[in-house]
């Protein structure tokens, strides 16, 4: 059966602190007893140290135990160490901030040498918490007959709507073509050029990023709906609605209303340097939450056509089935990665779960939309701690991380 696209196993309501002592006696042996046998079976193929955790005068080790785990009071010989505060703590354990997150945070104290191990632990723990694995045999990737299906499909309006929800649970992404007229893409684009005007930098509603000239460039508008009748008229459209029933198939698929939908219009511009331009493999959910608000599904809408030479979408497929840790995606993917080149008009879509990628343009700037839909019912994320930290997120995978070691 393919992965549904309702990934939540946990609501806002079961949050409670919890204290180390509380968590270790508690809730680890139910969880060890239920999903212990896949953390062990990980660590030793992907070579992971035993976890210690110190929160004040608390520390605890996670380790092998036979086949499968287990937690012990003290630290452990050779460990990957963290020191986390007890809020850090509890949040961790309840999957509101991954290991990920905090680094992202600069709130995580690490050397280089453990930063592998700490992307390792990043997948195990929701490997623990949720029962989703680090490591699985060689994935198949079928249709509803059961035959091999072409990762590398488009698929157009008239295509079945089963065989396109069946792609999507099945891969974690979709190549769309056909669905858009490419002379509304054109008069988005002037839309975009007229619209850069009204966006400063530190708006809070705009990225900016640096060029190799020193120039700083705006790099993504959200909200820019508001500027462009055309964007307005197509996601408020017969296509947008047949598309959006497409994905939900039999999950609660919704829209979320125009007064709240984030349009984000992104410039890929040529030389960038630093700031939040294209980021490496990456999920949308990787910084925490996931139990609690996947999958959310984004929809890319490409203006200009995208390619080898002018950047495209990476994606691994079948990695929303594996919590594939990251720095292995950067590296080493056992999972096929496909590229999706696309023409003025073509739709691609990505759950959050996916791990995904821009490369930078080489030749010529492009330019794309990005809109989600989200899940009926999704518990709405706490503030804008996450939301803020994504920002941050491209300079620590340009080797600037080093500030993060810091600590607390």
């Amino acid at each position: 059966m393919p992965m549904p696209l309702v990934r939540r196993t946990r609501c806002d309501s079961d949050l409670r602190e919890i204290t180390p002592t509380a968590f270790f006696h508690e809730d680890f042996p139910a969880l060890a007893e239920r999903n212990g046998r896949m953390v062990a079976e990980a660590m030793s193929e992907l070579g992971a140290w035993p976890l210690t955790v110190e929160v004040e005068d608390e520390i605890w080790t996670i380790e092998h135990a036979g086949d499968t785990i287990a937690a012990k009071a003290g630290p452990a010989e050779n460990p990957l160490r963290v020191v986390l505060t007890a809020k850090q703590f509890s949040d961790c354990m309840q999957n509101q901030m991954s290991l990920n997150g905090m680094m992202v945070a600069r709130q995580l104290r690490f050397a280089d040498t453990e930063l592998w191990q700490v992307s390792l632990w990043d997948s195990l723990l929701l490997t623990l918490l949720d029962g989703w694995p680090t490591v699985a045999p060689e994935l198949s990737f079928l249709d509803r007959a059961g035959r091999p299906l072409d990762l590398g499909r488009t698929f157009g309006p008239d295509d079945s709507p089963a065989e396109i929800a069946h792609f999507l649970r099945e891969t974690g992404y979709l190549h769309l073509r056909g669905w858009l007229d490419p002379a509304d893409m054109a008069m988005i684009s002037a839309d975009m050029d007229r619209a850069s005007g009204s966006y400063r930098e530190g708006d809070g509603m705009s990225w900016w990023a640096t060029l190799a000239n020193g120039e700083r460039a705006c790099v993504r508008m959200q909200h820019f709906d508001r500027f462009s009748p055309t964007t307005e008229r197509l996601l408020n459209g017969e296509t947008w609605e047949k598309l959006r029933a497409t994905i939900a198939a039999d999950d609660p698929v919704i829209v979320p209303p125009s007064e709240t939908r984030l349009i984000e219009a992104l410039f890929k511009p040529l030389g960038v340097v630093s700031g939040p331009s294209d980021l490496s493999f990456h999920r949308d959910c990787q910084l925490g939450r996931h139990m609690y608000e996947c999958s959310h599904i984004t929809i890319g809408i490409s203006l200009t056509s995208s390619g080898r030479e002018n950047g495209l979408l990476q994606v691994i497929a079948g990695s929303h089935r594996v919590a594939m840790p990251v720095e292995i995606a950067k590296t080493a993917p056992n999972l096929p990665v496909i590229e999706i080149e696309t023409r003025p008009g073509d739709l691609t879509v990505h759950l959050s779960c996916t791990l995904h990628t821009s490369t930078p343009p080489k030749i010529e700037p492009r330019r794309v939309l990005y809109t989600p839909f989200a899940l009926a019912g999704t518990d709405k994320m706490h503030g804008d701690e996450l939301g803020n930290l994504r920002e941050q997120v491209t300079e620590l995978e340009r080797g600037e991380h080093e500030d993060s070691h810091a600590g607390q």
